[in-house]
């Protein structure tokens, strides 16, 4: 889920909070697995396998949720401008840009589903022409802009941002059927 800022000028695509709120609980999620980690060290003398896996697999477990946690904070950060100069993307770690001279694909093309929201798209501008898989997705492969698109945002992305974007470049662009897939 998304916010639009919609001028003539540009558009400004940011998350909302949901993946703020997903990255603050993989934080406490991660508070919980070091007092684990805590609690199992120190091994006694005679310790057991059992105690060494159960070491290994709560490092595992803390690796994974921080990762996730970078994940959604830098999913959250990130911004789109859209204006007439082409596509921006801001977020914590990186920042690109793409003029519209360079795009030689973009769209929106299925990548998923989530429990409730249903489809979930990626917006994508891309300076390469991807492979079609099928009516409703391509193979989004290499350096590229793209952002999630979920749920009753597809509807907001085809009404407001294909039509501006459609205005300032000449590439048709790839639009993913919006129907219900099975997993």
């Amino acid at each position: 889920m998304f916010e639009i800022s919609h001028s003539k000028e540009q558009i400004i695509i940011k998350r909302n909070t949901t993946f703020l709120g997903v990255g603050v609980v993989t934080i406490i999620m991660a508070i919980a697995g070091v007092r684990l980690l805590f609690g199992l060290l120190p091994f006694e003398e005679d310790y057991t396998f059992a105690d060494v896996f159960g070491l290994i697999f709560v490092c595992v477990w803390i690796g994974i949720v921080i990762s996730m946690g970078v994940f959604a904070f830098v999913t959250n950060s990130k911004q789109i401008t859209i204006n007439n100069y082409g596509i921006l993307c801001k977020s914590w770690i990186n920042k690109k840009f793409i003029k519209w001279d360079d795009i030689k694909d973009w769209g929106l093309s299925y990548c998923g589903q989530t429990r409730g929201e249903g489809n979930t798209y990626y917006l994508y501008f891309s300076k390469h022409e991807c492979q079609i898989k099928n009516d409703c997705k391509k193979k989004l492969k290499g350096k590229m802009i793209k952002a999630f698109v979920i749920g009753n945002d597809y509807s907001e992305a085809i009404n407001k941002i294909i039509p501006f974007c459609s205005e300032k470049t000449n590439i048709i662009p790839f639009l993913g059927k919006d129907i219900y897939h099975f997993i």
